[in-house]
Parts: C-alpha cells; sequence; structure tokens
C-alpha cells in the first residue's frame, strides 16, 4: 500500500469522524431547538392567560372606579347638602346668639333698675317702719291714758257711751294711720260704728258683764258666759290682754253658759284666756 493511499485512507477517515461529529450536534441542536420553541410557545400560552387576567382585572378595576366615582359624587353631594344645613344652622346659632345677648343685656338693664327700685323701696320701708312704730308708740300712750281715764269713770257709767265712741274713733284713726303708712292692707272691721241695735244693747246693760275668750275660729269667738249670766244678742264685749285692748265681740249667738260673736275693730287676733267685759 502506497503513502498516498494511506493518506487518502486516514484523510477519509477524519473527514467521516467530522461528518458524524456535525451530525451529532446537529441533531442536539435540533433537539435543543424544539424544547426551546415548545417552551416558548408555553411561557406565550402562559403571558397571553396572564395579559387575559390583566385585561379583566382592569376591567373590574375600572368598573369599581366607576362605582367608586358614582358614590364619590353622591357622597360629594350630600356633603354639599349637609354643609349648607350646617352653614344654615351657625348662622341661625349666631343670630340666637346675638339675640341671647341683647335679651341678657336687656335683663341686666331690668336688673340694674329693679336693684335701685328695691334700693327705694327699702329705704320707703323703714321710713314707714319708723312712721309705723311712732304710731303704735302714740297709740300705746293713748291706750294707758284711755285706761287711766276709763278706770277713774268706771263708776260713772252715764259717761260710759262717750268715752267708748271717743276710743273706737281713736282706734279707727290709727288703723287708718297703719294703712296708710304702710301701704298693706289692714283687716277692716266687721261693723265701723256701732249700729242702733248695738247701741241698744249697750245702753240696756246696767251691770258690768266680764268673761273669758273660750275658742276662736277665724272671725267667730266664743265666751264663757250665755245667757244665764245676762248676755243677749247684740251685745258688745272689749277684749283686753294685760290692759292691751285686743278687739270687739259682737254677739251673734246666745246659749244658756256660752256666747259667740262676730270681731270686731281687729287690733290683735284674740287668744283663748284674753279677758273680755262689756265695760273698760
Amino acid at each position: 500500500m502506497s503513502t498516498l493511499t494511506k493518506i487518502l485512507i486516514v484523510l477519509v477517515s477524519i473527514f467521516s469522524i467530522f461528518l458524524c461529529g456535525i451530525i451529532v450536534v446537529y441533531v442536539g441542536s435540533s433537539t435543543n431547538y424544539k424544547a426551546a420553541y415548545e417552551q416558548q410557545g408555553s411561557e406565550f400560552s402562559a403571558m397571553k392567560e396572564k395579559d387575559r387576567k390583566l385585561e379583566q382585572d382592569i376591567a373590574d378595576k375600572k368598573r369599581q372606579l366607576d362605582e367608586f366615582g358614582i358614590k364619590s359624587d353622591s357622597e360629594i353631594s350630600k356633603l354639599k347638602t349637609e354643609k349648607t344645613q350646617l352653614e344654615q344652622e351657625l348662622k341661625n346659632t349666631k343670630n340666637a346668639q346675638l339675640a341671647a345677648e341683647e335679651k341678657v343685656a336687656s335683663l341686666t338693664a331690668a336688673a340694674l333698675n329693679f336693684e335701685k327700685a328695691v334700693g327705694g323701696m327699702e329705704d320707703s320701708l323703714k321710713q314707714t317702719r319708723a312712721e309705723l312704730d311712732s304710731a303704735r308708740t302714740e297709740n300705746v300712750k293713748l291706750s294707758k291714758n284711755l285706761n287711766e281715764i276709763t278706770a277713774n269713770l268706771e263708776e260713772k257709767m252715764a259717761q260710759l257711751a262717750s268715752v267708748d265712741t271717743e276710743k273706737k274713733r281713736l282706734l279707727e284713726e290709727k288703723a287708718k294711720l297703719e294703712k296708710t303708712s304702710s301701704g298693706a292692707a289692714v283687716e277692716q272691721p266687721v261693723t265701723q260704728m256701732p249700729d242702733s241695735a248695738t247701741a241698744a244693747a249697750e245702753t240696756s246693760a246696767d251691770v258690768k258683764l266680764q268673761g273669758v275668750v273660750t275658742a276662736v275660729e277665724g272671725s267667730l269667738t266664743t265666751l264663757s258666759i250665755g245667757s244665764a249670766d245676762g248676755v243677749v244678742a247684740g251685745m258688745i264685749f272689749h277684749v283686753v290682754r294685760q290692759d292691751n285692748f285686743i278687739c270687739d265681740i259682737k254677739i251673734t249667738e246666745v246659749d244658756t253658759e256660752a256666747a259667740a260673736g262676730t270681731i270686731q275693730l281687729l287690733q290683735q287676733q284674740p287668744k283663748v284666756g284674753d279677758i273680755a267685759s262689756t265695760a273698760w
């Protein structure tokens, strides 16, 4: 075998080996391309599915955004309405506050005027009380003088009517003075002056009758003596307490051992135990 033949055989062997390598590389590369294609197809499908889901999510988000926009518009409209109402309420509140402040100012001025008026009334009341005390002192003096005069002239029954009339006149003037000075309502006697029946009853009483007050119910007073002691309807009993004139009792009802009558010329409220007599 020649050298050329050997060289050719070596070259053919090398070429065959190279060709086999190329075929192996081609077959291996074809398999990798197919796997890569299939992988790319799977990834593309996954991307399409992901894109579909993203589009669906976008649509959902858009729908939610539209719903939120509608809801927001409704809330904004509601808030605007509430804002308008609150502004009106604030305006009304301010107006009410201004009215209240004006009322407070008016009440404050009225209170100041009332305080001044009360101060003037207190001064007037003090003056009236002083005049009333003076009148009471004068009345006490008159009562003492009257008691002394009546005690000295007790035996002179003929002068009893005139003295009694004078005393009643003085008491009535005192009551009028108290009413004028105090400005308060003074309880008026049931009868200002004794009527003809009373005068007749007093004239017919030749003896001195004396008893005590046993009960007082409103303007009706009960005495401890009655018809058995000579008491008759129409008699006038003078009620005293420790030489102080209390009132007169005009007899309206008479029983055997008790008599009752109405209060006249009231100076003080009679009490149980006060002395009542037809003469001073």
